[in-house]
């Protein structure tokens, strides 16, 4: 049985009256352990659970981020959760909602602290170079409409991840950077407020200034950047983000390439 003296433990009860009457404030599902939230996000769909249900955790035993990866996170410190949407939208248009949970984070966060951080294409959030956090999109569909969509957010909150081992890439934490604790619930909150407002937009098609504000927040356009995308790794320069969430690159020898997903490296 896990100890219950951690320091800040999740309550759904605080986070609820915190959002208050908010489409993420109806149907929240919480567990103290679970093997995925993203897994048990997808099974409560499949049996019917609305659009805007969350599955909050603290902590996983078999999280994962995109491509298969591992996704590492002591329990009872950061922020796991997914959220079920059934929004009426195209499967092209799958990516706007990536968008808005990446810069409903970021805000999110500075309300809470004064950090800046940035979008790495296509779904981590990054402070410097090194990462804070991670957004894994998965979906249903059928006729070329959207059924589902699970948005899984892993967090780093209060942790400090040079203790520990088995991290592929240079991570950090609210912690790390703030030598601070934040509250877990309260965090939770401020991402839900926000995200809600964003949902509700891209709902009623004011996406046009999401877009703008994603492209402000990108760590990549502009950049020199190594991108690794079905067994070749390409090298140029990163352009553009399309509304399809592509990114286009101009070549080394001078061409413009589109690439839906992949791997990207920047050349600080």
């Amino acid at each position: 049985m896990k100890s219950n003296k951690h320091r800040d433990p999740l309550s759904p009860e605080t986070i609820i009256s915190r959002v208050g009457d908010s489409l993420f404030s109806k149907n929240m599902v919480f567990r103290e352990t679970v093997n995925s939230t993203n897994v048990l996000a997808k099974e409560l769909a499949l049996t019917g659970a609305p659009d805007g249900t969350i599955v909050l955790a603290e902590e996983q035993t078999a999280g994962k981020g995109r491509m298969g990866r591992r996704w590492i996170s002591p329990g009872y410190k950061d922020i796991l959760c997914s959220f079920l949407l059934r929004p009426a939208l195209p499967v092209k248009q799958v990516f706007v909602l990536t968008m808005i949970l990446a810069i409903a984070v970021i805000d999110g966060i500075r309300a809470r602290t004064s950090l800046h951080m940035m979008i790495k294409w296509p779904n981590d959030l990054y402070i410097d170079r090194k990462k804070l956090g991670g957004i894994l999109t998965e979906f249903s569909q059928k006729d070329g409409l959207v059924e589902f969509v699970i948005l899984g957010l892993g967090l780093n909150v209060n942790w400090m991840p040079e203790q520990e081992e088995g991290l592929l890439n240079p991570a950090t934490s609210i912690l790390r950077e703030t030598g601070g604790m934040v509250s877990r619930n309260e965090l939770v909150a401020e991402i839900l407020t926000r995200f809600d407002e964003y949902y509700r937009d891209v709902l009623t098609g004011r996406i046009e200034y999401l877009y703008e504000r994603w492209k402000a927040l990108s760590l990549v356009l502009g950049q020199d950047v190594y991108i690794q995308f079905q067994g070749e790794e390409v090298e140029g320069t990163a352009l553009r983000i399309d509304q399809e969430g592509a990114m286009i690159i101009r070549r080394i020898d001078g061409r413009e390439q589109r690439i839906l997903s992949g791997d990207v490296s920047l050349r600080f």
